[in-house]
């Protein structure tokens, strides 16, 4: 028997294959948040386990989160749409109101509940990417006709992304954007109206970009971070400058010199670089190598997934994953304009966290529900 056909075999097993690379991943992520956060957790917490403790906890409810998701039918999501729009949309709401968003900097994206906050933003790409499947599933007769089955999609987006510019949060709603017409587009929209709607959507980005000084700083420093290297070039050259020293084995877990002040958000934002300075190649292509697995494997649940809702709800997540993951690598290698994503089961936030975890536990879900039915 080759290779590929024993990784196939193991592929029929979803539940403990997909358990096992989330359990890797976080542990990883367990690691690295520790190794990343101490000296800032102990200059301004007072405690080096301020953000480890806090992550530990969050990995409890996603332990919970996970498993309560493999048991919950998934078709019932569908039932549930009225209430989570309803709910996610008054959140959104909440966290733009002074006394009851906190603000960090110049951005209001977090809910405060005693020590703990909540980002409505994770509540929506979960919200909206089950209303997509839902939607596609009820106009599947309609996917090709603009007003029909293209338009209402584009506007509940619209709705959306205008709240979370007013956040401001530019790069969860360009994430959540092509996530969700990725899904329309794969389910059978017209090419020209993915192209109409990416060419708007330039422009739209555009003109935010040019609009607000800060984001064309981010764009001016991504193109050269060396033209200004102490302002806008600055968190990219530390980014880059980790990974150099990285070599192929790594500095050592513990040992990055990054994270001592020098690389902001070393412990979210910018964790795949403190990952890649203390681990090397060897610890960036085994971090990838558990993305690709996790990914693929949501892929082919998708594609053998004989349920419509069940099909675009996996292909979404997995679609979601796959974006997140590529954007927050691509910004930590200077491959795309700084902007902060986190890197799934890796960097520091809970929210994040626990809804990587309940993803990919929906992922397990519809998985043994068609092996069941088959």
């Amino acid at each position: 028997m080759s290779l590929f056909q024993r990784f196939r075999q193991i592929e029929l097993r979803p539940t403990p294959y997909l358990l096992l690379l989330t359990l890797a991943l976080t542990t990883i992520g367990i690691v690295m948040i520790y190794s990343s956060s101490f000296f800032y957790a102990e200059r301004f917490y007072d405690s080096p386990y301020f953000f480890i403790k806090r992550q530990i906890i969050s990995l409890m409810v996603g332990v919970v989160a996970i498993f309560f998701s493999i048991r919950f039918p998934y078709q019932r999501y569908q039932k549930l749409v009225p209430y989570l729009m309803a709910l996610t949309l008054l959140v959104m709401i909440l966290v733009l109101i002074p006394g009851i968003g906190k603000q960090v900097g110049s951005a209001r994206r977090w809910i405060r509940f005693f020590i703990f906050g909540f980002q409505p933003s994770e509540l929506l790409k979960l919200t909206l990417i089950i209303w997509v499947a839902g939607f596609l599933v009820r106009r599947k007769d309609y996917i090709g006709h603009f007003s029909k089955g293209f338009l209402p999609g584009l506007i509940v987006l619209g709705i959306f992304s205008f709240l979370l510019l007013l956040q401001p949060d530019f790069g969860t709603a360009v994430l959540i954007s092509m996530t969700l017409l990725l899904m329309i587009f794969v389910a059978g929209a017209k090419p020209s109206y993915m192209i109409g709607s990416l060419a708007a959507l330039s422009a739209i980005g555009s003109y935010l970009v040019v609009s607000a000084d800060y984001r064309m700083r981010r764009i001016t420093g991504f193109l050269n971070p060396w033209d200004d290297p102490l302002d806008s070039g600055y968190q990219l050259i530390r980014s880059l400058t980790a990974f150099g020293t990285g070599g192929i084995g790594g500095q050592g877990l513990g040992d990055s010199q990054q994270k001592l002040f020098f690389l902001p958000e070393s412990h979210t934002d910018f964790i795949f670089a403190i990952l890649a300075e203390e681990t090397g190649l060897m610890g960036v292509i085994l971090v990838l190598v558990l993305l690709v697995l996790l990914l693929l494997k949501g892929f082919d649940i998708s594609l053998k997934c004989r349920d419509d809702f069940g099909r675009n709800l996996s292909f979404g997540i997995t679609s979601l994953l796959f974006l997140q993951s590529i954007f927050h690598i691509g910004v930590v290698m200077g491959l795309l304009p700084t902007k902060g994503i986190p890197l799934p089961f890796i960097s520091y936030g809970g929210s994040s966290l626990i809804l990587s975890m309940f993803l990919v536990g929906i992922l397990i879900n519809i998985a043994n529900a068609d092996l069941e039915d088959s």
